[in-house]
């Protein structure tokens, strides 16, 4: 049985970091339907120093940690990595406690169980659609977009940011 959050602790700030088409399809086979040196940079350069949380099918797509990031995979069957904390479900870690930020990173069901609790959302929208077996789900009615980061024929980055209140914890 899991302990509830120590309320004089904050919980970490979530923020999810994403790249999908035109047609919100985020992967096909297992990889990225795309290769964008530009937005792999920025995905490096964002997340480094911070906590990256992902599904076992995300990580065994990246196949190792990604340096200077630490690295938690939810999955109810992967077995314990050296480097990485694997955890069962997304209820040990909005009860970790860490200064660091926490970057969802995916699959698709990652997303969709861990974007009630994101604060901020960074949107990488290639300019392509594709065929796909993954699609990021909906977030436009929770979040609103705040800024566009970058821009390129391939490919822009908006930040988004939540416009409802996150939930103070985990439904019982």
């Amino acid at each position: 049985m899991s302990k509830s959050p120590d309320p004089l602790q904050s919980q970490p700030t979530i923020k999810a970091i994403v790249a999908m088409a035109e047609n919100r399809v985020i992967g096909a086979n297992g990889t990225l339907p795309w290769h964008l040196p530009g937005d792999l940079k920025f995905f490096k350069q964002t997340t480094m120093g911070g906590v990256l949380v992902m599904g076992r099918k995300t990580f065994d797509s990246i196949g190792r940690p990604l340096p200077g990031r630490e690295t938690i995979v939810i999955s109810r069957t992967m077995q314990s990595i050296p480097g990485i904390r694997v955890v069962d479900g997304i209820e040990a870690v909005l009860e970790w406690q860490t200064d660091k930020t926490v970057w969802v990173v995916g699959g698709a069901e990652i997303y969709r169980q861990m974007l009630p609790f994101c604060s901020e959302l960074l949107v990488t929208r290639v300019s392509l659609s594709v065929a796909g077996d993954t699609f990021f789900p909906s977030f436009e009615d929770c979040f609103e977009r705040v800024g566009l980061l970058a821009e390129t024929p391939q490919f822009r980055i908006e930040h988004y940011r939540r416009t409802q209140d996150l939930p103070p914890a985990l439904p019982k």
